[in-house]
């Protein structure tokens, strides 16, 4: 039996998919392919000519499951059209967070078999081993799935315990195209899943992804096994972990023996504003971090604006949001913050106290990174979904309506989708003022929007005088280099 995972090219092509990997379906690959099922990776988004290889593949594949974000709907649709016509026979599962977040209007569409709702991989393998051998069990028997039935009603079976890191495998890099990893720019590993705090917007807290990790010395194997190979040297790792630091003891513990068997490497991570205090990671212990090779730390501020904070369950303050990256700098360490507006009953004044902090943050050296402000966008749950409710908000009801929603899109959603947003074109925007015109020229340079330096250096030139000024009215720049990149991508 033969598995065929496919990630779908995005609507809008962005470098940094083309020098990075898709981590779940790799965790996915590896998974299957120790329990011994033949599996391949094809990666739509980073493979130049990965049309001629699907096709060929599609014809001898049992089982084809698809990875797919919202901004991927419209690609992963015509490649399912495509399958069912190469391959009648082979099964169709889409999994990932589009299908999870909405599995009932994902199946509905007849080139959907299947829909696999949250962590794939023992959903994926029992799927498996149910069409190598029917008499197992039946479908309906496997918790976290969506399909039709024979009247075409859609059923979703029980829910699946999240599973413990120790029953997932290390990555098996060698099931990983080779082009890809000889493009590959970082390297993304997982030390852990999921989070334990509860913020509001987030898509773990709605999905109660809680957070489970590996073990410190399984980490430290699968760093001295990403050291050895060809492939990686030079390039810096990132642990795509929600929360690297949740258990200080653990990460104290890698951090240490990365150190003790020599097998530091450059490496970010992602770490709550509040962690960096005296009894938590302390000046000790961020020099410490630092030596092992860390670069760079990720936050997630979100908000200038307290009231915006609590709003969004965060538990942090603006205070800690300026100390982490004082603490950060003073180590040599590059604190990179992510932000986000057009929340349901958010102010004009709320906006502004981003921005002023944003400010303050980038004066304290060119080395900090402001990721956003990104528009606010409701997932399924949870209060801040049922206030979008009630402020007029429709979701899409089909596949259909998802891509033509999403076509020729950056990220999830326009602001122009949501009625509590009084002035979309400003909080649409704004991300590409900050990126462009907060930060050093040699920064903005560095957008992973493909452009050609021409197009970018004008538009630089442009969000400087508008952050300068802060003016952020009658966005025309922002519309046309937009038009510019959508166009690129059609003719690409």
């Amino acid at each position: 039996m033969k598995i065929l995972l496919v990630n779908p090219p995005f609507n809008i092509s962005k470098d940094n998919y083309d020098s990075s990997i898709s981590v779940g379906l790799l965790c996915l690959a590896s998974f299957l392919d120790k329990r011994g099922f033949s599996v391949k990776i094809i990666d739509g988004a980073r493979q130049k000519n990965y049309q001629k290889t699907l096709e060929d593949e599609i014809l001898n594949s049992d089982l084809i499951g698809f990875s797919v974000m919202t901004t991927q709907t419209s690609e992963a649709l015509e490649l399912s059209k495509k399958t069912r016509k190469i391959n009648p026979r082979a099964l169709i599962v889409w999994g990932g967070l589009h299908p999870t977040l909405f599995p009932s209007s994902t199946v509905e569409h007849p080139f959907c078999d299947l829909v696999v709702i949250g962590e794939g991989e023992e959903t994926l393998l029992e799927i498996a081993e149910f069409l190598q051998n029917r008499a197992l069990l039946s479908v309906k028997q496997i918790p976290g799935l969506a399909f039709k039935n024979k009247e075409g009603r859609v059923i979703v079976t029980e829910k699946r315990p999240l599973m413990k890191m120790s029953e997932i495998p290390l990555p098996n890099w060698e099931l990983e195209p080779k082009e890809i990893l000889e493009n590959i720019d970082i390297i993304p590993t997982h030390t852990s899943r999921g989070c334990p705090h509860k913020c509001a917007f987030c898509v773990n807290a709605i999905t109660k992804n809680m957070w489970r990790s590996r073990e410190s010395w399984e980490v430290l194997e699968d760093i001295r096994i990403i050291k050895s190979k060809r492939y990686f040297q030079g390039k810096p790792l990132r642990f795509w972990d929600e929360n690297f630091f949740v258990n200080k003891k653990r990460a104290e513990e890698i951090i240490d023996g990365m150190i003790e068997k020599n097998i530091t490497i450059p490496w970010e991570t992602t770490v709550r504003a509040n962690y960096i205090k005296k009894d938590f990671i302390d000046d000790r212990f961020l020099a410490k971090i630092r030596k092992s090779g860390c670069y760079l730390l990720s936050f997630g501020a979100e908000s200038g604006s307290p009231r915006v904070l609590r709003k969004l369950d965060k538990d942090i303050t603006r205070e800690e949001i300026i100390n982490s990256a004082r603490s950060c700098l003073r180590h040599g360490i590059i604190p990179q913050y992510s932000f986000m507006v057009g929340l349901p009953e958010e102010t004009k004044e709320d906006v502004k106290m981003t921005l002023s902090l944003i400010d303050e943050l980038v004066r304290l050296s060119d080395r900090v990174q402001i990721l956003g402000p990104q528009p606010f966008r409701p997932y399924p749950g949870g209060t801040l979904y049922e206030e979008c409710l009630k402020a007029g908000w429709e979701e899409p009801k089909s596949l259909e309506e998802w891509v033509r929603v999403a076509r020729n899109e950056l990220n999830y959603l326009r602001p122009k989708n949501f009625p509590w947003v009084s002035n979309p074109d400003f909080v649409e925007s704004l991300e590409a003022y900050v990126r462009f015109g907060a930060h050093s020229v040699e920064s903005a340079l560095g957008s992973t929007v493909k452009a050609s330096r021409f197009l970018k250096l004008a538009f630089i030139v442009l969000c400087k005088l508008r952050w300068k000024l802060k003016f952020f009215a009658f966005p025309w720049d922002y519309k046309l280099a937009k038009k510019f990149i959508t166009r690129r991508k059609v003719y690409d």
